[in-house]
C-alpha cells in the first residue's frame, strides 16, 4: 500500500485503538470455538461439526419451556472450562444448582454465580467487570452466562411496584433489554468474552399464520442483536433402544427430548440452519444423533425405503446394522459431511 495512504489511514488508530486491518486480528474475527456437547448444533453455529460456540460473541438460546436452554448453556460452560475458561453466571430465575451444574462437568468451586433481577443491573455489573478485566490485562480468560433473559425486569417496572403503580410498562423493558445486549455485543468482542443468554418464546395469537421465528420477551431486537441465535422447540421421545436408552422405575411413557434447533440469526454461515439433538434423562445430550439425517441429506449416504447404502453402491444395510460401527463414522461419513457443510453452509456458498 501506497506510503501516503497509510499515513492517512493511521490517523484513524489515534482515535481508535482497536483499528487495524481486517486481516491483523481484528475485533470481527473469531479467535476459536467451544464445543456444544452436539456435533449437529456446532455445524449449524459454526459451520463444522467440530466447531461450536463463537469465542468472543453473544449468543442467545431461545425456546419454550423444557427445551434443554439451561443443560446446553452449563454444558457449553462446562466445556470452556476445560479449556481454561471461567463460568460467571447470572441467575434470573434461581434456577442453576450445584449438584446439576457438576453432573453436567462443571466444577462448581471455579464458577461465580451472580443472582440478579434487574436488566440494568445486570448489563451494569457485566461493563464494570468486563471493563476491569481489560484494563487489567485479562482478555479472552471468561465466559459469561444470562439464564434467562425473560425472567428480568426494567428498573422503571421494578420502581412502580415499590409504588404500588399498577401501569403498563410502555417500552421501558424493552429499550433496557436492547441496551443489555448492546453492552454485551460490544463487550464481548473487545474481551474475547463468550456471552451466551437464554430466553423464552412464544406465539402470537393475533397471527393468522404462525411466524417462523418466534416472538421473545424484551422486542426484536433481542433476535437481531446478538451474533448468533438459536431457537429450540422440543418433541417427547419414548424408550429407543437404538439409543441404549431405557425407561426407569416410576418414569412414564418418555425417556428424553429431541430437540429442533433453527439458526434464525448467525453472522457466519447461512441461518435458518437446522438440525436435531437427543437429550436423554438418563445419559444428556448425544453428540452424534442427528447426524444421519444430514448425511442422507447431503448424499453422503443413501437411503431407499429402510436401508441405505454409500454413493459408490457399498451396501450399508438397515441402519441398526451399522449405527454403532465407529470406523465407518469416523473415517468416512462424518468426514462426508464436515466436508459438504463447509462449502454449502458458507454465505455465498464460497469454496474454501
Amino acid at each position: 500500500m501506497d506510503k501516503d495512504i497509510k499515513s492517512i489511514l493511521s490517523e484513524i488508530d489515534k482515535d481508535n485503538p482497536y483499528a487495524t486491518f481486517l486481516n491483523e486480528g481484528a475485533l470481527s474475527n473469531v479467535k476459536g470455538h467451544i464445543d456444544t456437547g452436539s456435533m449437529v448444533l456446532n455445524g449449524i453455529v459454526s459451520g463444522s461439526l467440530f466447531g461450536g460456540i463463537q469465542q468472543g460473541r453473544t449468543i442467545l438460546f431461545a425456546g419454550p419451556s423444557q427445551t434443554g436452554k439451561s443443560y446446553i448453556v452449563q454444558k457449553i460452560l462446562a466445556n470452556a472450562q476445560k479449556q481454561g475458561l471461567i463460568p460467571v453466571i447470572y441467575d434470573t430465575e434461581n434456577a442453576i444448582d450445584p449438584d446439576g451444574a457438576a453432573a453436567l462437568g462443571l466444577d462448581t468451586s471455579k464458577v461465580k454465580y451472580v443472582p440478579t433481577f434487574s436488566i440494568e443491573k445486570c448489563r451494569n455489573s457485566i461493563f464494570n467487570f468486563l471493563t476491569k478485566a481489560k484494563e487489567a490485562g485479562q482478555i479472552g480468560k471468561f465466559i459469561i452466562a444470562i439464564d434467562s433473559l425473560g425472567a428480568l425486569q426494567s428498573e422503571m417496572q421494578m420502581n412502580r411496584m415499590e409504588k404500588d403503580n399498577t401501569s403498563q410498562d410502555m417500552g421501558s423493558r424493552a429499550r433496557a433489554v436492547k441496551s443489555l445486549l448492546v453492552t454485551c455485543n460490544q463487550l464481548s468482542a473487545m474481551t474475547n468474552t463468550t456471552i451466551l443468554i437464554t430466553n423464552h418464546i412464544y406465539d402470537n395469537p393475533t397471527e393468522m399464520y404462525p411466524s417462523l421465528v418466534k416472538e421473545m420477551p424484551g422486542g426484536r431486537a433481542v433476535v437481531y442483536i446478538p451474533s448468533v441465535t438459536v431457537q429450540l422447540a422440543r418433541k417427547p421421545m419414548k424408550e429407543d433402544k437404538d439409543l441404549g436408552d431405557k425407561l426407569t422405575v416410576a418414569q412414564k411413557n418418555y425417556s428424553g427430548v429431541v430437540l429442533r434447533a433453527l439458526t434464525v440469526k448467525n453472522r457466519f454461515v447461512k441461518q435458518y440452519l437446522e438440525g436435531e439433538m437427543y437429550l436423554s434423562f438418563e445419559k444428556g445430550l448425544n453428540k452424534y444423533y442427528g447426524l444421519l439425517e444430514l448425511a442422507v441429506g447431503f448424499g453422503v449416504i443413501v437411503q431407499t425405503g429402510s436401508t441405505y447404502t454409500l454413493p459408490d453402491g457399498t451396501k450399508l444395510g438397515y441402519y441398526s446394522k451399522w449405527k454403532n460401527n465407529t470406523e465407518l463414522w469416523d473415517k468416512t461419513i462424518i468426514p462426508g459431511i464436515e466436508q459438504k457443510i463447509s462449502v454449502e453452509w458458507k454465505y455465498g456458498n464460497i469454496s474454501p
